[in-house]
């Protein structure tokens, strides 16, 4: 199911949210910190709370919630998770 861009995504600690062909997408961290990692891309990135990421590969992309659980946001495109996602209080 797609989610609507710019709408805050919740992630417990050690979830993942699959991006899907999001080259160009920016990733970015409102709470806690985010585990980024590209197909074929042998360097992940951290990002913490106030950072972003700008996904620079196609192929599948995955964020993951590190250590605790998370508050992100991306923009521009579209974003496709296994289940539907919760919105942010």
């Amino acid at each position: 199911m797609a989610a609507p861009l710019d709408t805050p995504v919740y992630l417990k600690a050690g979830e993942s949210l699959p991006i899907a062909d999001g080259a160009g997408l920016e990733v970015k961290c409102v709470r806690g910190y985010l585990w980024i990692t590209q197909h074929g891309d042998l360097e992940d990135r951290v990002v913490g709370s106030g950072e972003s990421f700008v996904l620079d590969r196609p192929g599948l992309s995955l964020v993951t919630a590190l250590g605790e659980p998370a508050l992100l946001v991306v923009q521009p495109g579209s974003i496709i998770a296994r289940r539907s996602l919760r919105r942010a209080a």
